[in-house]
């Protein structure tokens, strides 16, 4: 792109930008949503796939009537839980390997082992340990969101600028004022990074848990839909979490640029 265009750009106001930039950024769904259209009824029998617009009717019918918000709720309950218990202890579970050996020692191989494993295919030994519902759904959750956030934890606290702990130590903060006044603070932009990648985790983790072990949520809703082939429905619920999803990660990136505003 040559400088003249650039300053073109630069000098269209900023509320057309942005409004350039939004329709930009919604082009990709309306091309899915208008290829569904066509393949309804054409490429896939419409009972078995059907339109956007029944979809979307389904769900009008789903909001007015108001059956889906408490399954809705049970289904964010349960991804707010275990995502705080996976932000809590991966944050500190991830700094403290970085910083004491005995600990990385301890955890690293744990973590090496539980990683390549799918966390839906504990959903059968949680569910012997802690039945069906709410217990299983949360840990499985809190599994599949841990070690985005240790790692991410983990590498901030690995590379803390030597400077600013030579700095600090300089003024005389030692131990533990060290970690919570230098430490800290210098790795929260990765540790961010790694709550924006557990986010659509936790939402892809809690509807596989519903799904197998679970009487409540949007899973189960999927689940249920679809075994009685009421296919609207099911795909209603599936357009419902994917949306709450998609605007939790927006809403998190709004955060993370707020709580960031001095990087």
């Amino acid at each position: 792109m040559s400088n003249a265009t650039v300053h073109s750009f630069e000098r269209v106001p900023g509320s057309v930008q942005r409004a350039g930039r939004f329709v930009f950024d919604w082009i990709p769904l309306v091309i899915l949503t208008l290829l569904w259209e066509y393949a309804s009824g054409t490429v896939v029998p419409a009972q078995v796939l059907p339109s956007p617009t029944i979809v979307a009717g389904e769900i009008q019918t789903l909001i007015v009537e108001g059956t889906m918000y408490s399954h809705l709720f049970v289904s964010l309950y349960r991804i707010g839980i275990g995502l705080a218990l996976s932000i809590g202890i991966g944050v500190l579970l991830g700094i403290g390997m970085a910083r004491l050996d005995p600990v990385e020692n301890f955890f690293e191989i744990l973590l090496a082992l539980t990683y390549p494993i799918p966390k839906t295919a504990l959903v059968p030994l949680a569910i012997l340990w802690l039945g069906v519902g709410t217990e299983t759904a949360i840990l499985i959750v809190f599994l599949a969101c841990l070690l985005p956030i240790v790692l991410n934890a983990y590498n901030a606290a690995e590379n803390v600028d030597q400077n600013l702990v030579w700095a600090a130590k300089m003024m005389g903060t030692e131990g533990r004022r060290l970690f919570v006044k230098v430490v800290i603070p210098a790795t929260v932009p990765e540790i961010m990074t790694g709550i924006r990648q557990a986010v659509p985790i936790a939402f892809i983790a809690l509807v596989s848990a519903e799904l197998i072990a679970s009487d409540q949520g949007i899973g189960y809703l999927i689940l249920t839909a679809g075994q009685i082939g009421n296919y609207p429905t099911m795909f209603a619920n599936i357009v419902v979490i994917s949306a709450v999803a998609y605007f939790a990660v927006r809403g998190f990136e709004l955060l993370r640029e707020r709580v960031l505003v001095w990087t």
